[in-house]
């Protein structure tokens, strides 16, 4: 069958280059690896302190001019983006919500400093803010290239962008709140007890496959 051919085949792509977590945990790199340059040596405990010292001093020369441009932006005036028409009020809340995805991922890194690396659940809602934001900024676009393109449906593309752009706003509240108000220590704390093997009782309702035989049939000799 066709269809099930191609989904067969297209999976490869989900891990190729990695899970889906560890792609996360990349691209989340790539969105810190500015403030490290600029700021890394303040993290590492073996850097000398006259070294921090410096790299002190060129951190609030960068941030003194980055940080003020992340308060406000095209997002907070009501009639920018305005020729695309009803859209415009989503392009306004991505816009937004991209300085405010700065701002947080800058308090993440002054908050956890070296240890942010191996806060993957934070990480892992920062690069999916970033995905609903680029997205929502894709749909409106192109609904507003579709509109030009056939005049005829420009009102379908804009109501079936605008849908999608509620949807992924929603989306972007849940994950900006969940940075800072989540169950990540909970959930961690649970996995060690798992994996310290404290609630094994649930195995014993677990039925094996093999029935009396191997779960993992041995191979035949050559």
């Amino acid at each position: 069958i066709p269809a099930e051919q191609m989904l067969r085949d297209m999976r490869i792509n989900r891990i190729f280059e990695g899970s889906s977590e560890i792609m996360h945990l990349l691209i989340a790199r790539e969105a810190v690896d500015q403030h490290l340059q600029v700021a890394g040596d303040i993290i590492e405990p073996d850097v000398p302190i006259g070294d921090k010292a410096k790299t002190a001093v060129k951190a609030g020369q960068f941030y003194g001019k980055w940080l003020p441009k992340l308060a406000v932006g095209q997002g907070t005036t009501p009639t920018s983006y305005s020729e695309f028409g009803d859209l415009a009020e989503h392009l306004r809340f991505a816009e937004r919500n991209c300085r405010k995805l700065a701002r947080s991922t800058f308090y993440g890194m002054s908050r956890w400093q070296g240890k942010l690396e191996k806060k993957q659940s934070f990480l892992g809602r920062i690069v999916d803010i970033g995905a609903e934001l680029y997205a929502i900024a894709c749909a409106c676009v192109y609904a507003q290239t579709l509109g030009h393109e056939d005049a005829a449906h420009r009102a379908e593309y804009a109501e079936l962008a605008d849908l999608f752009c509620q949807q992924a706003r929603r989306r972007v509240d849940r994950l900006l709140h969940d940075l800072w108000f989540n169950n990540d220590a909970d959930n961690y704390e649970a996995a060690m007890k798992v994996l310290g093997g404290r609630y094994t009782m649930f195995e014993r309702s677990i039925i094996d496959p093999a029935g009396e035989g191997p779960l993992m049939p041995g191979q035949a000799s050559s």
